[in-house]
């Protein structure tokens, strides 16, 4: 009896531990983002450095691959963001900082730089997303919101329509929504941002069926009230448009 007792603990303990080790599992794809102004005097050295230092401590494959990308439009226009995941909060636990990787990214990269803000952490949102993990393209077009104090709840709603609509299209090809973990306030903002993914300009000439198709799916009423409530939910919104850097991001000669 004391054995059958035994034996029915230990299998418990045993379903408990893999049940926590599940639940501790990883669900999730983030992303640490950092938004770094050029010094132009010193922009070639910046870029051989930065290159350099992706190449050697943030490479493919790992969850602190770096990605470079350069802004070409809107607010921020000019400057880069350098992107490391995707990662989880569990790996920046042991993301590179030693080996001379903390002192060749103050002396060689921090030094030639104007400026670095907005220092984030990015959570995909995958039920208001479509092929989020697509394959890497060439350019990126972003769309940020922020929410009001009050009324940004009502922002949910309209935005799980327009993931739906979203999927309904075949002319798009990703879609992806992530959302600022960290609190941003309301002077910086930066509360959401949306993304596609396209690999040349001429893509901006694509027109997609977006109102048809959100109007077939719900109604041409609907349309309208959808248009209210991200008007009434947002405070701000802006686009920029990405362009990746393979040379910057360590992964070109």
């Amino acid at each position: 009896m004391k054995n059958l007792f035994f034996l029915f603990f230990f299998c418990l303990s045993l379903t408990l531990v893999a049940q926590d080790a599940e639940e501790k599992a990883p669900d999730y794809v983030m992303f640490q983002t950092i938004l770094l102004e050029p010094d132009l005097e010193d922009l070639p050295q910046l870029m051989a450095n930065l290159a350099a230092h992706n190449k050697k401590y943030h490479t493919a494959g790992t969850p602190y691959a770096s990605t470079v990308y350069r802004i070409a439009t809107g607010p921020n226009v000019g400057k880069l963001v350098w992107m490391m995941g995707p990662c989880t909060w569990s790996d920046l636990d042991h993301r590179p900082s030693d080996e001379g990787h903390d002192e060749d990214w103050m002396n060689n990269v921090m030094t030639l730089l104007e400026g670095i803000e907005h220092g984030e952490y990015w959570k995909l949102d995958a039920d208001l997303s479509k092929n989020p993990m697509a394959e890497q393209f060439k350019m990126y077009y972003i769309r940020y919101h922020e929410f009001s104090k009050t009324e940004g709840y009502r922002a949910q709603a309209a935005l799980e329509k327009i993931a739906e609509t979203m999927k309904a299209m075949d002319e798009v090809k990703h879609w992806s929504v992530y959302d600022n973990l960290l609190r941003q306030g309301y002077k910086t903002g930066r509360h959401l941002a949306m993304v596609s993914g396209m690999n040349s300009w001429s893509e901006m000439e694509d027109n997609w069926p977006f109102r048809s198709t959100f109007e077939e799916k719900y109604s041409k009423s609907e349309f309208d009230n959808f248009v209210r409530e991200m008007e009434a939910s947002s405070t701000n919104s802006w686009d920029e448009i990405w362009v990746y850097d393979a040379y910057l991001s360590g992964r070109e000669e």
